[in-house]
């Protein structure tokens, strides 16, 4: 049986093609072969990304972020599916985290900016809303 980087390659290679499900399917092998890699767990992540399995690619991504703290790419993608999946206010987390390790990274900040924008926005009541009507200051 080939080693976990032999794996990895071959699921590179099998992604980069457009293959996920085999992809999904050997870096999964290579999850059993070692665990702890977390490499191979953001490998998972990114092609569950491109299945549009953004539960699954957070959790995958979490896995690689818990296994390297430092491991900036699984912090900025699972901020990525966060706001695929619209947790807003976990992304900014995840985004932060980048930003903590890699303070200039335009990337983290420019989502990090989106998350806040699109909490902003589902704040928002629009002038012909009847929720308007119904809220008042008190003095």
């Amino acid at each position: 049986m080939p080693d976990a980087r032999e794996l990895s390659h071959r699921v590179v290679e099998l992604a980069e093609s457009g293959h996920y499900d085999e992809a999904l399917d050997l870096v999964n092998k290579g999850i059993k072969l070692d665990g702890n890699n977390a490499n191979v767990w953001y490998n998972k992540g990114i092609i569950l990304f491109k299945m549009c399995r953004y539960q699954d690619a957070l959790n995958a991504f979490a896995q690689a972020a818990d296994i390297d703290p430092e491991f900036t790419e699984a912090w900025y993608n699972k901020g990525m599916a966060l706001m695929n999946l619209q947790k807003y206010h976990e992304a900014i987390r995840a985004f932060d985290k980048v930003l903590k390790i890699h303070p200039h990274d335009d990337r983290a900040r420019e989502q990090m900016h989106l998350a806040q924008k699109k909490i902003m926005e589902s704040c928002s009541f629009s002038p012909s809303s009847p929720v308007k009507d119904q809220t008042y200051l008190i003095k």
